[in-house]
């Protein structure tokens, strides 16, 4: 990760502190089904859903996750040999010269002196 991509996670960690900070007084009333609870930080609440979420997404998506990998290993396209591929030092480029283009005879233009009519 660059030094770019730290400092902005650094900030924005430092920034959702901030507000758990502010807010850590602030209580909620969770019930679910038989379950009831009274007075839980809105912070833990929160996090504790988001990672709910982020676990329900995963568990939802293994199956077409197999399914892309069994079609990218079908056509070989996954699990390659990395060594088949060469280094991109070892890469050459050939850029083709242009051609001049084929001569072409039109029938209204002498292509010999011979055909070419005579001066008056």
């Amino acid at each position: 990760m660059t030094r770019r991509g730290w400092i902005l996670l650094v900030a924005a960690a430092l920034i959702v502190a901030a507000i758990a900070y502010q807010n850590r007084h602030e209580r909620a009333a969770l019930a679910v089904g038989p379950l009831h609870l009274y007075a839980v930080p809105l912070a833990i609440l929160l996090l504790a859903v988001f990672l709910l979420g982020m676990g329900a997404m995963l568990l939802l998506s293994l199956p077409a996750d197999r399914h892309t990998r069994e079609l990218l290993r079908a056509h070989g396209l996954l699990d390659a040999d990395p060594t088949l591929r060469p280094a991109a030092a070892d890469r050459t480029y050939v850029v083709a010269a242009p051609s001049a283009p084929p001569p072409v005879d039109h029938p209204h233009v002498p292509s010999t002196p011979a055909d070419s009519p005579a001066e008056p």
